[in-house]
């Protein structure tokens, strides 16, 4: 008995697969790469016999469901094909109602489907109770949990041309509150700017040192000691804090002690107040 192990890189060769069970007989087994679903076809000289490992949905719907994760993913299903091996068992198919599967026109369009999509219409009495639930719950749904009511994305193409339902594309981003996803931007800006700019952050934050020094002189001869707040505010509203002799400054952390820290020690002598320069 020949064996053979290999890939399949595009639909066409599943069709060149078929080919080559009719020529030589035998038995082919398909398989997604990081999925437990298994589908055998296997020909005798007269049938094809269909059998599908898919928690008991049947032979046509483990076709079904192959080709259609084939079509959506574009990973790259592996095939096993044993010449010569005896059929044992299946959904018998004579090869018009196989290629009839797989020539479907409704399987072709199923990349259509967005992975999450919302029902924002639907028929109520002519659509499956559990499509009719995710509307009313305005709760999206995926591809897999369409799969484990034993639905297939044909079926969805179908209902769309029968105009029973209407979806559109679901975005996780889409069901956070409208002030939590404009605070989460802010703070993905912030960060990206902070990355990709910190030497232009480092020299616009230098620019507040001068003012924060005379505050923090003014401190010192009030007779300031430990840490103190100073009423000035650097480059994206960062602080100021007098610490002992140590003009500081945190970052965007906030947080005094990390790599982002700036510090500049008070001057014992010399120093020539910024507001004593003249303006030009």
């Amino acid at each position: 008995m020949q064996y053979i192990r290999g890939k399949l890189t595009k639909p066409d060769d599943f069709l060149i697969l078929i080919d080559i069970l009719k020529e030589k007989l035998g038995e082919v087994r398909l398989q997604m790469p990081y999925q437990d679903g298994e589908i055998s076809i296997c020909f005798d000289g007269i049938l094809f016999y269909l059998s599908g490992k898919d928690e008991g949905r049947g032979e046509k719907f483990s076709l079904i469901k192959f080709l259609e994760e084939w079509l959506t993913t574009n990973i790259q299903p592996v095939f096993e094909f044993f010449e010569g091996e005896k059929c044992s068992g299946g959904l018998a198919l004579t090869e018009e109602e196989l290629m009839e599967i797989v020539n479907s026109p409704t399987l072709w369009k199923v990349r259509e489907i967005p992975e999450h999509f919302e029902i924002t219409k639907i028929e109520v009495e002519s659509v499956p109770s559990f499509l009719v639930a995710h509307w009313k719950t305005r709760k999206p749904l995926s591809r897999k949990e369409l799969y484990k009511h034993g639905y297939t994305l044909s079926d969805v193409v179908k209902f769309l041309e029968a105009g029973l339902i209407q979806i559109r594309p679901f975005k996780m981003a889409d069901s956070m509150p409208v002030k939590l996803r404009v605070f989460l931007t802010s703070i993905a800006a912030i960060c990206l700017l902070y990355m990709i700019l910190p030497l232009n952050f480092i020299q616009l934050n230098i620019l507040k040192f001068g003012e924060a020094l005379n505050w923090g002189l003014r401190e010192k001869v009030l007779g300031a000691e430990g840490k103190r707040e100073l009423p000035v505010k650097g480059c994206f509203r960062t602080k100021f804090y007098l610490l002992d002799d140590t003009i500081v400054n945190p970052g965007i952390d906030g947080v005094i002690g990390t790599k982002d820290d700036q510090t500049v020690k008070l001057p014992k002598k010399g120093y020539k107040p910024v507001f004593a320069i003249p303006v030009k």
